[in-house]
């Protein structure tokens, strides 16, 4: 069956794409791409800033799936899971993220959705789908995107309704199990109210098998969702544009799957033993696959998203314009993994029965994941997370012959409420001589208000020389409320790794009940200026910075002394190009940067525990080079071409050692200077390849596209302590699909394959001694998989 799909698939687009590229070859130049990353229209090669505009053709072409999918399509985006859920996950842009595992500190990456700046990057759904254009913005975006934008933003477009009508369905299927369905409408409901509606279904089985039957396999996902935009045209002047999307997601979660052994007791290959169910042979298969797990305790990860927008434009007089963004967003999710990633098990067990040397179900281990306690504040064990925030931007829009203003008003106003319990059976613990239960059961009620006043002023000095400039201001106010039992127990009784603890005789039994606020105001800003070279090019040159705001320890470390993390500062000076050749059939765009930024935040864990805190990070330095191309080379092939060179390390950071470092390799006294290391999750070179081919067949009632794409990054590593174990070696996927549409575009099929090559990569690593061992994170991407799809317009 592959080997048939293989050969079929020379290259392709989906039959949207294939139309939408086959206009751009009727006329034989490149389509000029309108953003709105300065808040106003404008062509992308005439904002002084280094962006990349995807539009909904190249999404469309390169089976754009989810968030994570960029780093498929765009050099200066990286993505890596946490492992804490979908609120931890961390984008990269320029050699900065978050560097996080655990939720609570702020993205360093901006995400933008029509308009709204989401707080998490994860409350975006693709799926949706009807994207117009995704703006990968890079370099500090701070006084038009807000706080949290110092390696850049993503400004997601997404269609809006209009009078014409259309509609469409779209059914796809893959060879890993995988059963989508996307359907359409738009059109006008009166001589002034349009509408637009579109909802998905997915169902996919999971990608990680995993060899315990009763749990079923990990990663799998089941989705259903929606989108309403409605705009009403109240006058000549004044329109509001309502939107509402809902999305609920069942998954398999992010299980972690083991690869390496513990290090810090004597009876590591028990793990082996106990990844076979007690055959060391059958555990070492488990620990060489990265595509199997045996685990006892279920993985999954269910999450929901709504949100409700109101955009209000008042066209005020020729020169200004008002512009009012009200949202309203809502998000939770319940996640768990087991954190022994074995099939290790308290079972029936009590406090008298098991010893220190127990075998049987816990097969030696040293430590065992419990299903829940009779302490665990949600019933089981696991996480839970609700958020829900408002806020509200007021802009005033001035556009004249040489002048355009940008002024405004931002207000948020976020609360989270999270619980957590992650209860571990301990065989032994010295100096303490019986088997114990420890865990650190916490609540927590987190609240957060900011404003920022901004204004933002570009001046065409004269036809040939653009001044440009902007300042904001951002002032945030934070409270926490943060209840945790610490306990270690040595009495207690299981049933079906469930146990029951008595508090009243064990070895530790606090309790930690505080209220902590926190505060921060900083500024944000740029300058800069643009000079026309000629017609088709310029070249521009500007100082930025930026800010993340205030990052809170929500974590089991938090204490009335450590709750609220340092705002990180960014300073960055770029200078960069933009020209279209050859008769406009040709674009390069291109970038040098020099950035440095101060107390970055991030999450670092306890040597020798499971327990992980929020840091600030010293300093980094970044600097390096973008290049975004591309070439109608023929009347029937465009070529894109997109590289990031990025130069960055540390300069200004001591960090925990990470297991087993020794003396000989940097660790003294129990810390290591990562000064001159590069942060993780930050490859030194990356570029994407891309071809799109039309292909019309003039004997046919149809034509026939095609696309072959291609991504490629160097080395890099996945934790902050750079624990050589956890590198991730360099890779390439190869992308291919081609595609069929009819000439009265009616319905079109496409075929598809992702990483064609299987090209095994992780999408982060990490390292839990002494109770998880070394574990990654496998994506479904990680393999090669193919898949058919289907598309009817009305």
């Amino acid at each position: 069956m592959r080997k048939t799909i293989l050969a079929l698939c020379i290259a392709g687009v989906s039959a949207t794409a294939a139309a939408q590229e086959a206009q751009r070859v009727r006329s034989n130049t490149i389509e000029e791409v309108i953003v709105t990353a300065q808040k106003r229209a404008q062509s992308v090669s005439e904002v002084p800033l280094s962006i990349q505009a995807l539009t909904s053709d190249k999404l469309e072409s390169e089976r754009f799936e989810s968030l994570a999918d960029l780093k498929l399509i765009s050099p200066s985006f990286t993505f890596s899971n946490g492992t804490a859920g979908n609120f931890s996950n961390s984008i990269s842009m320029r050699g900065l993220g978050s560097f996080s595992t655990e939720g609570g500190v702020q993205p360093s990456v901006s995400t933008v959705v029509d308009g709204v700046a989401l707080a998490r990057s994860t409350e975006f759904s693709s799926d949706l789908g009807d994207i117009e254009r995704i703006e990968v913005i890079a370099g500090p975006q701070g006084t038009l995107f807000g706080r949290n934008s110092i390696g850049g933003a993503l400004n997601i477009v997404r269609k809006g309704p209009s009078e014409e009508f259309a509609a469409e369905i779209e059914v796809a299927a893959t060879d890993d199990n995988e059963l989508s369905t996307k359907a359409m409408i738009n059109g006008a409901l009166s001589d002034r109210v349009q509408g637009r509606l579109n909802v998905f279904f997915k169902d996919r089985d999971g990608h990680i098998k995993n060899l315990d039957a009763r749990q079923g396999d990990a990663g799998g996902e089941e989705s259903r969702g929606l989108m309403v935009k409605l705009n009403f045209d109240l006058s000549d002047n004044l329109s509001v544009l309502l939107s509402g999307d809902f999305v609920d997601t069942k998954t398999g979660g992010n299980p972690l799957v083991t690869f390496g052994l513990d290090t810090l007791y004597p009876g590591a290959q028990a793990r082996l033993v106990a990844l076979g169910n007690g055959d060391a042979a059958k555990g070492q298969q488990v620990l060489d696959d990265p595509f199997t797990v045996n685990a006892n305790t279920e993985h999954f990860l269910d999450y929901t998203q709504k949100g409700l927008v109101a955009d209000v434009t008042w066209q005020l007089n020729e020169e200004w314009t008002l512009k009012s963004i009200s949202a309203l967003r809502l998000s939770d999710q319940t996640f768990n993994q087991d954190i022994d990633s074995s099939p290790a098990s308290m079972g029936n067990l009590d406090s008298t029965t098991a010893t220190a040397l127990v075998g049987g179900s816990t097969f030696g281990m040293f430590g065992v994941y419990l299903d829940g306690t009779n302490l665990s504040p949600l019933g089981d064990s696991g996480i839970l997370n609700e958020l829900e925030y408002f806020t509200q931007e007021l802009r005033f829009e001035y556009q004249a012959s040489d002048l355009s203003v940008v002024t405004g008003l931002y207000l948020q106003d976020y609360q989270e409420d999270g619980k957590t319990d992650v209860p571990l059976w301990i065989r032994g613990a010295p100096p303490l001589p019986t088997p114990i239960i420890q865990s650190d059961p916490y609540t927590n009620d987190y609240s957060q208000q900011s404003w920022a006043v901004f204004s933002d002023v570009t001046w065409d000095l004269n036809d040939v020389v653009q001044l440009f400039a902007g300042v904001r201001w951002t002032d945030e106010e934070a409270t926490l409320k943060h209840k945790q039992l610490s306990y270690v127990a040595r009495d207690f009784s299981c049933t079906n790794n469930v146990c029951d603890i008595d508090l009243t005789t064990a070895y530790v039994n606090n309790t930690i009940d505080f209220t902590s606020d926190g505060h921060s105001a900083d500024w944000s800003g740029r300058v800069g200026a643009k000079w026309d070279v000629s017609e088709d090019s310029n070249v521009y040159a500007s100082y930025s910075r930026g800010f993340i705001g205030i990052g809170v320890n929500y974590t089991r470390s938090s204490t009335p002394t450590n709750t609220y993390l340092d705002p990180s500062i960014a300073d960055s000076f770029e200078i960069g190009f933009k020209s279209d050749l050859l008769d406009r059939t040709a674009q390069v765009h291109g970038a040098i940067y020099y950035m440095e930024v101060d107390d970055i935040q991030s999450t670092k864990r306890i040597p020798g525990s499971t327990l992980t805190a929020p840091v600030n990070v010293g300093k980094i330095r970044s600097q390096g080079i973008e290049l975004n191309t591309s070439w109608l080379a023929t009347d029937l092939l465009m070529l894109t071409l997109g590289v990031a060179y990025t130069d960055v390390e540390f300069q200004e950071f001591d960090m925990d050692c990470y297991v087993g470092q020794t003396v000989a390799q940097g660790c003294v006294n129990g810390e290591q200077d990562l000064s001159g290391e590069r942060p993780p999750q930050a490859p030194e070179l990356k570029y994407t390849l891309s071809a799109n081919y039309d292909q019309p067949l003039a004997d046919l009632p149809f034509n026939a596209f095609g696309n072959v794409s291609y991504v490629w990054q160097s080395e890099t590593a996945t934790d902050l302590a750079r624990d050589p174990r956890l590198e991730q070696d360099e890779y390439g996927l190869l992308n291919v699909s081609m595609g069929i549409r009819d000439k009265q575009e009616r319905y079109e099929i496409s075929i598809f394959g992702k990483n064609v090559t299987d090209e095994y990569y992780a999408l982060s690593k990490g390292q839990a001694d002494p109770v998880g061992g070394y574990f990654q994170f496998t994506s479904r991407g990680a393999q090669a998989y193919w898949g058919l799809a289907a598309k009817y317009s009305f």
